[in-house]
């Protein structure tokens, strides 16, 4: 398990307009909470997180002013920019180093399987499993190894090969990766196309901002006020 040390400021201001203005000058807003401390708003530099937005890394927060009082966090959540894909809100939450916590670990698929190499085509049906575990034992990816996977066989998330002192949230009989023939998969492919409707997205000018009021970390901020 990773683990950083960054600095964020204190935001005592918040609202939607603050916001627009931080990320003008090139940050962004953040909130930390925990169970045992009360929510406060940051600002966050996002050279400092966009490295680790995809990692279950341990943060040494220090809120600058604070100087005697390093917490340690994780990144719970965060949201991007719709159109320009950056990172627009992220939420630090305070962990203890010796209570579990509940966080979704990537699924990485290792081998070649012997079904593929017979025609068989690849379906991987989950990229992350959901997982608690104290904090230094969070795996960086659980590694699932494919090369004996016939065509017509799969693996669910029960026979995966989990680290010790692990607990599985994820139903222990989902699937996680299958081998199927070409034929199933057109006809998988031909009904997700029938079933499928995508509501047509309304784009505003263009450089109109993302509207603030869907981000769910200023609203939470919002009626904190």
């Amino acid at each position: 398990m990773e683990r950083y040390k960054i600095s964020v400021q204190l935001r005592e201001d918040t609202g939607k307009g603050v916001a627009r203005r931080l990320r003008r000058e090139g940050y962004i807003p953040g909130v930390i909470y925990g169970k045992t401390r009360d929510s406060q708003s940051l600002i966050v530099n996002p050279v400092d997180v966009v490295d680790k937005i995809n990692k279950n890394a341990i943060i040494d927060l220090q809120i600058e002013g604070n100087d005697e009082n390093e917490e340690t966090v994780m990144i719970k959540d965060y949201q991007r920019d719709v159109i320009k894909e950056k990172i627009i809100h992220v939420d630090f939450q305070q962990i203890s180093m010796d209570e579990k916590i509940g966080v979704t670990v990537s699924v990485n698929l290792v081998g070649d399987s012997i079904g593929v190499k017979d025609g068989g085509v690849l379906q991987q049906l989950m990229r992350g499993i959901d997982i608690e575990a104290l904090p230094i034992e969070i795996p960086d990816a659980i590694n699932v190894d494919i090369s004996e996977l016939d065509v017509g066989d799969s693996l669910q998330v029960g026979d995966l090969d989990i680290p010790e002192n692990v607990d599985i949230v994820s139903s222990l009989e989902d699937v996680v990766v299958t081998i199927v023939t070409p034929s199933e998969e057109i006809e998988e492919e031909e009904e997700e196309l029938e079933e499928e409707f995508v509501e047509p997205e309304v784009i505003g000018e263009e450089g109109e901002e993302v509207e603030e009021d869907v981000e769910e970390g200023e609203e939470r901020e919002e009626r904190e006020e």
